[in-house]
This record gives C-alpha cells, structure tokens and sequence, in this order.
C-alpha cells in the first residue's frame, strides 16, 4: 500500500522508479517516470490496462517537450498558446523515449502546480488512477483497493472538482485532427495556425 507523502518524497519515488497517485486538475493519475520502461510496466500492470492504450505525458515546460520530441513550429505555436491548460498534443518523439509508454509523444503541461512540479526532472504518466474501464477517481478514497496495493506512494490533495478532460489533437501536415473533443476547440487551434 502506497505510503502518504509530500511532494519532494513523491519526486525522489518516482525518480527511483516507483510509481503513486497524485492529483492533475482533472483527477487523480498515476505516476510514473516516462522514460524508465519498467515504471512504465507497472502502470499498465497495476491499471490492468491493455498494452494497445499507449499512455500520455506531463510535461513541466516547453523546453522540457523539445528535450523529448521533434517539435514542429506549428506544435510549438500551439503549445506556446494553449499550455498550461486542457489540450493534450501528438507529436513526434525522440528516440530515447521508450516505445512502451507510446509510438508519439502524447504531453500536455497541465494548470496543476502539483502535477507539473512533479515532472521538474522528466515528463510523468498522466493515466487516471483506476483500474482500466472503471470510474474516475476525483479523492484518492474513489481508488479501489486492488490499485492501491500495486502503488509505491499517495500524494493526497483532498476531493478535486471534476474537471473536463483535455482535447487531444495532432497536426498533420498542416491540418489539425482532433483524437478528443474537449475544452479546446478545433478552430481555437486552426485560428493559432494562421497566424
């Protein structure tokens, strides 16, 4: 059972490889390096998430992004416009970061101080902290037990309002495809683009 911690402690975790609960502006998620592979095993492990729902990043900053990926001027437009906030991006990632957390970079930079200070050293896993196709967890007492027994720490923030999910959207050679209707809308982004 994972143990309550501050955020320094839930940093070093995670550096170590460990994996917990911590709250984003959404809901509570799990996190994970997202560059250590074997944190990334047991996410999908403790999840029971199938490997064929690639997992999404946090990012702290735009310059963190770049030092993961191979941003384009029109990802970096958007990111410099919509970030921190709900747009979660597809991009293209560099070679060191593992295939098992996904074949793109999938980040956002989130509005919660806690989820983005938790990603100060690299990107995290943002996957709610449930168990794969069960309800959304909005206080760390919604997480079914099973889940807890796989997590190595807890960082509790209380109940968080119910946020709405970010937009997921890709840009394809110029044009922009929405994976996820959310708060940012496709013309918000195309207007972006023309600039």
């Amino acid at each position: 059972m994972g143990m309550e911690v501050g955020i320094k402690q839930a940093q070093k975790q995670i550096q170590n490889g460990k994996i917990g609960v911590y709250p984003t502006e959404t809901a509570y998620g799990i996190a994970a390096d997202a560059l250590n592979k074997e944190a990334i095993e047991k996410v999908y492990s403790a999840k029971q998430r199938p490997k064929s729902k690639p997992l999404t990043a946090i990012c702290y900053d735009l310059d963190q992004v770049e030092q993961h990926s191979n941003l384009t001027e029109e990802e970096k437009k958007l990111v410099e416009e919509f970030m921190p906030g709900p747009l979660t991006l597809v991009v293209e990632k560099k070679d060191h970061v593992p295939d098992n957390l996904n074949q793109s970079f999938v980040f956002r930079i989130p509005g919660s101080d806690t989820a983005r200070e938790l990603a100060t050293e690299d990107p995290i896993t943002a996957t709610s902290a449930n168990i794969s196709g069960q309800s959304t967890s909005y206080s760390v007492g919604d997480i079914s037990h099973d889940l807890l027994e796989e997590l190595d720490f807890v960082l509790d923030e209380g109940e968080l309002s119910e946020g709405p999910t970010s937009t997921i959207a890709e840009v394809n050679n110029g044009e922009v495809v929405i994976h996820r209707e959310g708060p940012v809308k496709r013309s918000d982004l195309e207007n972006v683009l023309k600039r």
